[in-house]
């Protein structure tokens, strides 16, 4: 792992700016993503989201702070992991979660010991501990003891624990 590296997996509408606002903090970002059309975009400097300029893509990218790519594996060198992937709902009005499914079945393949994994995508409540952390487990590392595994934001109701 290398110190002040992040991975961001899904860099649309929360991935991305949350790459380049880790990108003004100095880390470098490795930002996985499976849409190529979405990544080339973003090797030649050109932002796709409004909140994001393509002068900070620019900058980012070339000084080799932002690192858009479609290889899981370079998560091995990040301390943590944000998965933004999107949850569109169906017509049931659940969310479709098969994208955080396949994110964290790529991430299960790269987790080193010591890593951070965040959820970020809208799931519903459980998700983290009832979904990803089996999934994440199945590389043979246990989360609280091996790796860490958290949900952002804090669900309506519940409070975050006072440090």
């Amino acid at each position: 792992m290398k110190r002040n590296c992040v991975g961001i997996v899904g860099l649309g509408y929360v991935g991305l700016p949350l790459a380049v606002e880790f990108c003004r903090a100095g880390f470098h970002v490795i930002g996985v993503d499976t849409d190529e059309e979405r990544l080339e975009r973003l090797r030649r400097g050109s932002s796709y989201i409004l909140d994001v300029t393509s002068q900070d893509i620019q900058t980012f990218v070339s000084d080799d702070c932002l690192c858009p790519t479609t290889e899981f594996s370079l998560l091995e060198e990040a301390e943590g992991i944000s998965i933004c992937v999107p949850t569109p709902l169906r017509k049931t009005k659940e969310p479709d979660i098969s994208c955080v499914i396949a994110a964290a079945r790529n991430i299960s393949h790269n987790l080193q010991a010591g890593q951070l994994v965040i959820l970020e995508s809208t799931v519903y409540p459980g998700a983290t501990e009832g979904l990803v952390a089996p999934i994440l487990e199945r590389c043979g590392l246990k989360p609280g003891t091996d790796f860490y595994l958290a949900f952002s934001p804090a669900p309506r109701g519940r409070s975050l624990p006072q440090t």
